[in-house]
């Protein structure tokens, strides 16, 4: 029983982690698999085995070798000039997601709410700032509640598009805007390698803080079957409401507003919900546990908020389409350093 509730918490750790501002928007699955008309399924299974794979591997790595945070296992995988290289590459790839988040509030905010882009960034900072104070405890709370009602939302919202015949049929019929089945398979492949890679901050620290073996496979298997069902309805959803919806930065925010009143009320919670638990997993990565007191770790967390607040003027709509591209290319090639490194991962 204690196995099964640590490899659900892992599972929602994961989840949340991944699922943030591109993906519950709509934005990001667009991006990367319903452009690709039905070969976007094709290539959603594949992100699916690929996010199981290694997730699990960077989970049991940080168990391995006990980590604290990333940083322990870069520096007893790689050599020590390597492996400084590698931390600056994932904290700049983490300040990046975590600049995409802040914007993706602000058009969440001015797109759907009809308020100012800078409120919502503000919102966003000061509930991740308090959230990071808490640490590990934070964090699984925080996923804790947000996961399960984020899975509720899009499987709903889904199903529910098999009402209406028109959007079934579009559903079935998938509207390609570009590409080819070797464009979907690599759009994957990147897609995948993006999020695990932005994961390494949270991953690598929750294995070490488990390291129960069977937990952390199981955890990973139900993580990743539970993103691609996520995928999937989105994916479909987008399909249902093709090409209208693609216009707008927040494409599912406009598909819930076609909904009653409610339903966009719902979007808009869960949509907030998943860019906190993200924004949360980041900061996690970022500081971990060192800074020692909450007044730190509430400190350092504001910092590093601000700076990226500086850098959201840039747009939620760039920012998702081509810094997660190069995000995912950069981290495909961590993720392979890391997975296949031969050093031994000696304890602390």
């Amino acid at each position: 029983m204690k196995a099964a509730k640590l490899a659900l918490q892992i599972a929602a750790v994961y989840i949340g982690t991944v699922v943030g501002a591109g993906f519950a928007s709509g934005q990001e699955v667009y991006q990367f698999f319903s452009r690709f008309g039905a070969w976007g399924f094709v290539g959603i299974g594949v992100a699916t085995c690929l996010f199981a794979w290694w997730g699990y591997r960077l989970l049991s790595l940080g168990a391995e070798c006990q980590a604290a945070s990333f940083r322990d296992l870069t520096s007893r995988a790689l050599p020590p000039w390597l492996a400084r290289g590698i931390d600056a590459l994932i904290i700049a790839m983490l300040l990046g997601t975590t600049t995409a988040m802040l914007a993706g509030t602000g058009a969440l905010f001015r797109e759907q709410l009809h308020l100012p882009y800078a409120l919502g960034v503000i919102c966003a900072m000061a509930v991740t700032a308090l959230t990071t104070a808490f640490g590990m405890r934070g964090l699984l709370g925080a996923n804790a509640a947000i996961v399960p009602t984020l899975c509720l939302f899009a499987v709903g919202l889904g199903l529910a598009n098999l009402i209406h015949p028109s959007q079934r049929w579009a559903m079935f019929h998938p509207h390609a805007a570009s590409g080819s089945a070797g464009g979907a398979l690599l759009s994957a492949l990147v897609y995948a390698a993006m999020n695990v890679g932005l994961s390494i901050g949270v991953l690598v620290p929750l294995g070490g803080s488990i390291r129960d073996r069977n937990a952390l496979r199981n955890g990973a298997i139900v993580g990743a079957l539970g993103l691609g069902a996520l995928l999937a309805s989105v994916a479909a959803t987008l399909f249902a409401h093709a090409p209208d919806a693609y216009a707008y930065a927040v494409p599912m925010g406009r598909i819930a507003a076609s909904y009653p009143r409610f339903v966009s009320a719902l979007f808009i919670a869960v949509l907030f919900g998943e860019i906190y638990s993200t924004l949360v997993g980041n900061l996690y990565g970022l500081l971990g546990e060192r800074p020692t007191t909450r007044m730190k770790r509430f400190a350092a967390a504001g910092l590093v908020l601000c700076v990226c607040a500086a850098f959201t003027a840039f747009g939620f709509r760039a920012i998702v389409q081509y810094g997660y591209t190069a995000f995912g290319w950069i981290a495909l090639w961590l993720l392979t350093l890391l997975t296949s490194a031969r050093r031994p991962l000696k304890t602390r």
